[in-house]
């Protein structure tokens, strides 16, 4: 009869099991056989012929009684049905296990692979303008000194020049239109009152187009004082602002919304001085309030 995969399999698992004793059976019938031989070979050299027949004979009950043995062994075989049974199970059982263990991995691999490569970005804090700038404002009145000037806060984002920092003194005196202290930055609107008053060494001064306000008496008495330049949008110069800078000749003023000039701001300058302006309203402003020594042209 032809033997099912089943029965190929059961005889595999029964050969692996069992062959521990083979092994030892197989080494009793070498020794007895051996031994056999021998005995065997004594008989043969005193009867030939009967050791022959002999021979014959017994070796058909051996074989006969093989017959039992194979078949004694199909019981065998079949009663490790169930082992090999349980051990089909256990190997399901392996193979489920190994199946979600692949899966526990194959998610694995999924959430490695789906994890973000970066860091989530954090949101970035808005910028401020640079102007006005509120959150590190100084209070109003508050003085600070930034480079060769000292500055005082007079609004939220506005500081006015009040002069040299200490033990500074400077031949040209340039106005910036912004100024950045504490972290706050600062346009500077105005030309403090005083704010370089009597300083001889002055040659020449710069008002930046960020100044709207030229302080009272801030360049008063600036004897070596000589040359001015006022850049757009300074609305006012007040009382005395240049009094007595005996040497200043030259004065450009660029501004076309320069609206009031107040008393004596020019008097005491150089006879023969000459004011440039860009518009005829400021011209004539100019020179209601200069000396008739003074000439004021149109640039």
């Amino acid at each position: 009869m032809k033997e099912t995969k089943e029965r190929k399999l059961t005889k595999k698992i029964l050969a692996i099991v069992l062959s521990a004793v083979f092994f030892a059976t197989a080494v009793s019938t070498a020794v007895f056989a051996v031994n056999g031989d021998s005995d065997s070979d004594s008989e043969s050299d005193s009867t030939t012929s009967s050791s022959v027949v002999g021979d014959d004979s017994s070796s058909d009950p051996s074989d006969e009684s093989s017959d039992p043995s194979d078949e004694s062994s199909d019981p065998s075989d079949e009663s490790s049905d169930p082992s090999d049974n349980s051990s089909d199970s256990s190997q399901s059982s392996d193979n489920t296990s190994n199946s979600s263990n692949s899966s526990d991995n194959s998610s694995q691999n999924t959430s490695n692979t789906t994890q973000p490569t970066t860091a989530p970005t954090t949101p970035t804090t808005p910028t401020t303008p640079t102007n006005p700038q509120t959150n590190n404002s100084l209070a109003v009145g508050t003085k600070f000194t930034v480079g060769n000037y000292m500055y005082m806060v007079t609004g939220a984002n506005t500081v006015s020049l009040k002069g040299f920092a200490n033990n500074v003194s400077l031949s040209t005196v340039q106005v910036k239109n912004t100024v950045t202290y504490n972290g706050g930055v600062y346009n500077v609107t105005k030309i403090g009152t005083s704010a370089f008053k009597g300083e001889n060494g002055i040659k020449k001064v710069i008002i930046s187009k960020s100044v709207t306000d030229v302080g009272k008496h801030s360049f008063w008495q600036c004897k070596n004082l000589t040359k001015v330049r006022i850049k757009p949008n300074v609305t006012i110069i007040r009382k005395g602002a240049f009094r007595y800078c005996s040497k200043l000749k030259t004065i450009n003023i660029a501004s076309t919304v320069l609206k009031e000039i107040k008393s004596n701001a020019f008097n005491n300058i150089k006879s023969g001085a000459v004011v440039n302006v860009m518009n005829d309203p400021v011209r004539k402003l100019v020179k209601a309030n200069v000396s008739s020594k003074v000439t004021v042209n149109m640039m």
